[in-house]
């Protein structure tokens, strides 16, 4: 993630690394269908951090270092989503089942062998239009 992306260019950069995770999928490139796809959710994720930044304000040194860091339960924590997150997988199974799919992701993917299935339940998990993980980091951002 470079310095100074605002928040509508990491909203467009999630959607794009979903759109391009399906095209790679459609062609057979699974493993880097299943890696890219991740990070869509990230960058939703950051987008919704982004938006807690006011403006002409530094925010503290460690929450900003922590924005760099993968882990989408810290990023959860640091949008300040915890508590919706739960509230959002005890309504809802499917996105529960959804949830726990996609926190299994990390950008070491980057250096894994992924199958048809494992990509395919990934970008489902993410992209699904009622129940998928970004549809409802979309609601946040």
């Amino acid at each position: 993630m470079g310095l100074g992306l605002k928040r509508t260019d990491l909203q467009k950069y999630a959607q794009t690394k979903l759109d391009d995770a399906t095209i790679l999928f459609q062609n057979g490139r699974f493993s880097n269908a299943y890696y890219l796809a991740g990070y869509a959710v990230e960058l939703g994720l950051k987008a919704c951090i982004a938006a807690q930044i006011t403006a002409e304000t530094i925010p503290d040194k460690a929450f900003i270092l922590k924005i760099f860091q993968h882990g989408f339960e810290n990023l959860i924590g640091l949008a300040g989503l915890t508590t919706e997150l739960k509230d959002q997988k005890d309504k809802d199974s499917e996105f529960g089942a959804n949830w726990a799919i996609v926190k299994e992701w990390s950008p070491d993917a980057r250096y894994e062998t992924r199958d048809v299935t494992s990509s395919k339940f990934l970008i489902t998990a993410i992209a699904e239009s009622d129940s998928g993980v970004l549809q409802w980091i979309k609601t946040h951002w």
